[in-house]
């Protein structure tokens, strides 16, 4: 533990550099607009995303993460669209019968609750009926 291996080279050229680390090395600033343009740019086989930006450019990801949701909003260009139409996926189906926003069950435990409170019902058919449909759920 605590302990590390390091090839002798690597070893002998840090005692010769009296221990100082090379200084990292220095990006580019560019414009945002380089960066669109960099968005903007065909690849064969899928639209560009952040991690273009940040792997092809070495931009910070805070601000490739704004440029490219900027780009995305605003841009109408052909790479913009197939961004936005690879990043919504699957079509959204619509819920045919949407919940109300402040309900956080699921659409099975509201049939399974609804099922419940029939089986308080005075009308002994409604129990009934409730019952059955219940018999399948358990388990």
């Amino acid at each position: 533990m605590g302990s590390a291996w390091y090839p002798r080279s690597a070893v002998e050229a840090l005692r010769s550099s009296g221990g100082r680390r090379p200084p990292p090395p220095k990006v580019a600033a560019q414009s945002d607009a380089a960066l669109i343009a960099h968005l903007r740019e065909a690849s064969a086989d899928r639209p560009r995303t952040v991690v273009d930006l940040v792997a092809d450019l070495g931009v910070p990801i805070s601000r490739a993460e704004r440029v490219y949701r900027f780009w995305l909003r605003h841009d109408a260009h052909p790479s913009a669209e197939a961004a936005r139409a690879a990043r919504d996926g699957k079509p959204q189906q619509p819920d045919p019968a949407p919940l109300t926003p402040a309900e956080r069950r699921s659409r099975e435990r509201l049939e399974r609750d609804t099922l419940l409170e029939r089986m308080r019902d005075p009308d002994p058919r409604v129990r009934a009926d409730a019952f059955e449909k219940l018999k399948p759920k358990r388990g």
